[in-house]
């Protein structure tokens, strides 16, 4: 039972995220011959750096849990580099009330409600350091979580770079 419990939460919790991933790329790249690969990043002036540290050790792991070797841009098969955006959003919806009493009827009233909230966006390009053209992008998009502490934004950022990189390399 205790376990039936957890997976339902689980579950749950999985259901309400508002994640969403989409991959384009190169059909006529060879991604089968990638053996190495490197990743470069050159900060805007204010970016922040813990995030951007998270980011890059989040690729590192989920790149060689696939079984592919870091070196050196100038020597990779294929190089990464990352774009990050975060914007200001605010999503309008109306609810509707009835008010009135019983059998006697009533009214319906509509009240216009606002919800504000940080949207990030995170483009991940993959490209051919022999041809400097790009053969892989995958952009995740989310509504920023609330996270407190530097572990959960770990936890939070390694599970989008997860499910970003889901399907890299791509199979034909």
């Amino acid at each position: 039972m205790k376990y039936i419990l957890i997976g339902l939460l689980t579950l749950l919790i999985s259901a309400c995220s508002t994640l969403t991933t989409s991959v384009d790329y190169d059909t006529h790249y060879n991604f089968k011959a990638i053996k190495t690969f490197a990743i470069v990043h050159k900060a805007k002036e204010g970016e922040n750096t813990l995030t951007n540290e998270r980011i890059e050790n989040a690729l590192r792991k989920t790149l060689k849990e696939k079984g592919f070797k870091e070196v050196s841009a100038k020597n990779a098969d294929l190089v990464f580099l990352y774009h990050t955006n975060v914007q200001n959003k605010t999503d309008i919806y109306t609810d509707y009330q009835m008010v009135g009493y019983g059998r006697y009827g009533g009214m319906v009233i509509s009240t216009p409600r606002t919800y504000t909230y940080d949207e990030g966006k995170l483009i991940i390009d993959a490209y051919n350091p022999k041809t400097n053209k790009t053969v892989y992008r995958a952009v995740a998009v989310d509504e920023l979580p609330n996270k407190k502490t530097p572990q959960e934004r770990e936890e939070y950022i390694q599970k989008v770079i997860n499910k970003t990189l889901e399907t890299f390399p791509p199979k034909k």
